[in-house]
């Protein structure tokens, strides 16, 4: 999770306090005429105040589960009902000083399975999201910062975790099988780490790095597994992403991959479709201001909530109109926009329902007290 929720937090609450009404723009909808819109929203108790503090989302089997700061909690919604049925805790660090300090943070499930990772301080906790209990606690460092967001290699039961806010920032690679650290990696240089995914068709992982001193607005770098596998985990491919400051990041068909921007004030709000395996820029599209994205292979279209939009489509400080935008990934162009209440950085699809997830804190008429908001895919 972008760590810029911090420097303008209230600013964020502030600029979205008028009243959003749903909107379409660009593009030709290919969901047979038919918008992404509003289904409901899912309340969540103690999200009012303070603010709603929320990391990653995930959501696989009928169920959508949430990283709750406010509750110290995996919240868990069932997607037939669209109704929150459990708050799993975990001993969470829950709302800290900063971002950094707080948790529970990223999310990566096994699909298919019950077993589910939290990023909390100093460590990740694993579930069974069955039984709804912790199962296992992992310690990776002792600094008082989090390990945030992962992902999660099937071919080698690997999960790789992230530590952004420590210096360096490193990767620890975790086997599911046994539950222990096999290997890590430092990244010199780099001024933190965002989220990656693992590529199967190249069987490597990939993941946005802040920035270095050869691209200080960030880059994407390629870890093959093989490295990992072998305890010396290295990165052969970074792919420079210009103005961009990359946050989320999500695999679509063929080789693309996109990769969500949320650039500092003053430059364009963008997102970027690469070649995964060139670096090749496919796609330029003018809409950004991201954290967290999803690919849904149902719907064949990407989903990106922007906290950090504004109508200009010029990065700000503040004045901020968060929206999601829906891009299809065949023709890899913006089919439509929609309002999201404030603070939207996580989003998570249920491929099976046709519905979109996207937590949010009070601020908009629209979106009013915290809470989850669901979307239709079309």
């Amino acid at each position: 999770m972008k760590r810029r929720i911090k420097q303008y937090g209230a600013l964020v609450a502030a600029g979205s306090m008028v009243a959003l009404l749903l909107a379409a723009c660009g593009g030709s909808d290919n969901g047979g005429g038919s918008t992404p819109h509003l289904i409901t929203n899912i309340a969540v108790p103690n999200s009012a105040s303070p603010a709603f503090s929320f990391d990653i989302s995930y959501a696989d089997q009928g169920k959508y589960f949430l990283a709750d700061r406010n509750n110290k909690a995996i919240d868990v919604v069932d997607t037939t009902t669209n109704k929150l049925i459990a708050q799993i805790p975990g001993g969470f660090a829950g709302n800290g000083a900063t971002t950094t300090e707080s948790g529970p943070d990223g999310l990566i499930g096994l699909p298919g399975t019950s077993t589910l990772y939290a990023g909390d301080v100093n460590g990740v906790k694993v579930f069974n999201t069955s039984s709804q209990t912790l199962t296992k606690s992992i310690p990776i460092a002792t600094t008082g910062n989090r390990t945030d967001e992962g992902c999660f290699d099937p071919d080698d039961h690997l999960v790789a975790v992230a530590n952004p806010a420590d210096t360096p920032p490193f990767l620890t690679f975790i086997n599911t099988d046994t539950q222990a650290v096999v290997s890590k990696l430092n990244f010199n240089g780099s001024s933190g780490l965002e989220a990656c995914e693992y590529d199967a068709s190249t069987k490597s992982f990939l993941i946005n790095n802040d920035g270095t001193a050869v691209n200080p607005d960030g880059e994407l770098d390629l870890i093959p597994a093989s490295s990992v596998t072998a305890g010396q985990p290295t990165v052969t491919k970074a792919f420079p992403l210009g103005a961009c400051v990359p946050a989320g990041l999500a695999l679509g068909p063929n080789q693309d991959v996109m990769v969500g921007c949320d650039p500092g004030a003053g430059d364009p709000l963008i997102t970027l479709i690469l070649d995964r395996t060139s670096g090749a820029v496919l796609a330029k599209l003018p809409f950004g201001g991201v954290d967290q994205i999803a690919y849904d292979k149902t719907s064949n279209r990407y989903f990106l909530p922007a906290r950090h939009w504004v109508t200009s489509g010029t990065a700000a400080a503040s004045g901020f109109t968060p929206e999601m935008a829906i891009v299809d990934g065949t023709s890899r162009t913006i089919v439509a926009q929609v309002a999201v209440g404030t603070g939207a950085h996580s989003v998570a699809v249920d491929g099976p329902s046709g519905q979109v997830y996207v937590p949010f804190q009070a601020g908009s008429a629209a979106f009013p007290n915290g809470g989850i908001s669901v979307f239709s895919v079309h």
